[in-house]
């Protein structure tokens, strides 16, 4: 067992029995790594208010080789990404961002690139002032070429390959040429130009759709993220 000390981005978090939490994180040494933190919801815990979701901070944990669940000890913000948090577009974009890493990565795999993007995406829509769907195309693109599934120039005219007619939430969506056009600015410009593209509600929703459909053919147990149902029900507001 070694005590060891990471950045990390909070993915999830649960309540454990009465005063402890199980908490998903994805971390620049170790990749993701699930941990309990004891006793961090009871009112004389110093720093467990800062083991929320979205949260990107320096951890301190147990590390046990073979082990799924480590003892985290500490915690402290290396960013509180403020913004994020009182924006209710902004929760949307980032709790749709650490969902998909959360279902597309693996336990206990380092990948220094991964949590740059994760972490630097997040850091600019804290930023931002519009257009943070920009933000989400721009991440979504990059991190399917880190996880080796990166999308070809040829992919985006084809209609996407079916999924299941029983998924109530399947789309037949198919990318025009202008749609194309727009998906190509988001990857190639610096964020400058990023940020300063809109994009029509119609163009939107296609390239919201086309990767949605995407990563679900390439990822087999991804299904319907539950975020962006979450969020499109107002569920979470009731």
């Amino acid at each position: 067992m070694a005590i060891v000390k990471t950045e990390a981005v909070i993915l999830k978090c649960d309540n454990y029995k009465e005063t402890s939490k199980i908490v998903t994180f994805y971390s620049r040494s170790f990749g993701k790594l699930r941990g309990i933190a004891k006793g961090v919801r009871s009112t004389k815990s110093k720093w467990g208010g800062a083991l929320q979701s979205l949260s990107y901070l320096n951890i301190i944990l147990y590390l046990k080789e073979n082990r799924t669940l480590h003892l985290i000890s500490g915690a402290d913000y290396v960013n509180s990404l403020r913004n994020i948090h009182s924006d209710y577009d902004k929760l949307e974009t980032s709790f749709r961002i650490v969902e998909l890493i959360n279902k597309t990565t693996a336990d206990r795999q380092e990948n220094h690139e991964l949590f740059d993007l994760l972490t630097n995406t997040l850091v600019y829509l804290d930023n931002a002032t519009k257009n943070y769907v920009n933000l989400l195309f721009n991440f979504e693109f990059k991190l399917l070429r880190l996880l080796g599934f990166g999308v070809d120039s040829e992919d985006l005219f084809k209609e996407t390959i079916a999924i299941p007619a029983q998924n109530q939430y399947f789309y037949n969506s198919r990318l025009n040429p202008g749609d194309v056009k727009t998906i190509k600015l988001l990857l190639e410009g610096n964020y400058n130009s990023l940020m300063s593209l809109n994009i029509s509600k119609l163009q939107e929703k296609a390239i919201d759709n086309f990767f949605e459909n995407y990563f679900r053919t390439h990822f087999d147990h991804i299904g319907y993220l539950k975020t962006k149902k979450v969020f499109e029900s107002k569920e979470m507001f009731i």
